[in-house]
């Protein structure tokens, strides 16, 4: 067994200190899941309209704490305080549509009569809650995504231990207060924090009855690999195109992919990464473009007319850089910045 030792989370932009959590060790992570196991049977027999109480009470409270918890993600990941506070509305409506759900997670009856001998039969099916989910989660959206796996566990009367990446797990906690002064039971949500470590503990015991991943196939292929009969749910990294046809609309064009290319510094999965666009226009979709990029903001994520911040950490603004260099290398122009400035690019 490994001890377990403070992390720090600090600002990827200025490297304040925010808070420390502790590197889990592995009896922190199996008691977690002892504690969701000592749980289990409460919430699947919970009825649907107390957990959609308890979901839409936690909606009330994401709406209630808006500003804090816009400013929190801002400072752990770095997203411009306009983008965080998006991320924060859509954790509400999040925790709003699980609500609507939990009402509806019922099964079916099925007329039997398409065969001869089904006539005057019918059949059915019931769904029950699979038992414990344990989730992993990416920094880049450190409560929406999060919310996509705790709400709807919650709506299907699962209990579910919760890993968020280590760079932004002060969203997830943060969530877990919520979700109790809401009503979950103590043991419904559970958050453990550390490295791979953490999510091999989690993912290998045999309690974990689901396992939702979101995050790079290497990693994904590892879960799979040992999850057995499980069931699981992955979402993985993207390579998103966008066509500029002819007839397209150039100014709004370019602000829409401008948008979608750089938010949050383009660390998304859905980002624009790869844009076609028709010989016709294409000398004034760059042009344009490269308008636009030049008069996005570069600065502190909390001032709201922040476009561009830091990246997650050193690595990722040093990889970056190193695509720009390699396409520069085979032939690519740089038209506008290719420069880093600590983690910013």
């Amino acid at each position: 067994m490994t001890a377990m030792t403070a992390r720090e989370i600090r600002s990827p932009f200025d490297d304040a200190l925010i808070d420390t959590v502790p590197d889990m060790d592995e009896n922190a992570v199996r008691a977690a899941i002892d504690r969701a196991e000592a749980v289990r049977e409460r919430m699947a027999s919970m009825p649907a309209h107390r957990r959609a109480a308890i979901l839409n009470r936690a909606a009330e409270l994401i709406d209630a704490n808006a500003d804090a918890l816009t400013e929190l993600i801002a400072r752990e990941s770095a997203k411009p305080v306009k983008y965080a506070r998006g991320e924060t509305l859509r954790a509400v409506e999040t925790f709003q549509f699980a609500a609507e759900e939990a009402k509806r997670v019922h099964g079916e009856t099925i007329p039997m009569d398409a065969a001869k001998g089904g006539v005057g039969r019918f059949g059915y099916y019931v769904r029950v809650p699979v038992g414990i989910v344990g989730g992993i989660t990416p920094f880049n959206f450190p409560i929406n995504l999060v919310a996509h796996k705790v709400a709807p566990a919650i709506a299907a009367g699962c209990p579910i231990v919760l890993k968020p990446a280590p760079a932004t797990p002060l969203s997830a906690l943060k969530l877990q207060e919520i979700l109790l002064e809401a009503g979950l039971p103590e043991g419904a949500y559970e958050v453990v924090t550390g490295d791979a470590d953490v999510g091999k503990w989690l993912t290998t015991d045999p309690r974990i009855a689901m396992i939702s991943f979101t995050g790079s196939p290497p990693v994904a292929r590892a879960i799979s690999a040992i999850a057995g009969l499980r069931r699981t749910t992955f979402e993985l990294g993207g390579n998103a195109a966008t066509i500029i046809d002819a007839d397209a609309d150039i100014d709004k064009a370019v602000d829409r992919c401008v948008m979608g290319a750089f938010s949050y510094s383009g660390q998304v999965c859905i980002s624009v990464q790869r844009l076609l666009v028709h010989a016709d226009v294409y000398d004034a979709f760059r042009d344009g473009l490269i308008a636009r990029t030049a008069r996005l903001k570069y600065g502190d994520p909390l001032e709201t007319n922040t476009d561009i911040s830091a990246m997650i950490n050193e690595g990722a603004a040093e990889r970056v850089q190193a695509w720009v260099r390699e396409a520069a290398q085979t032939g690519a122009t740089v038209a506008h910045g290719g420069d880093r400035d600590g983690r910013t690019m």
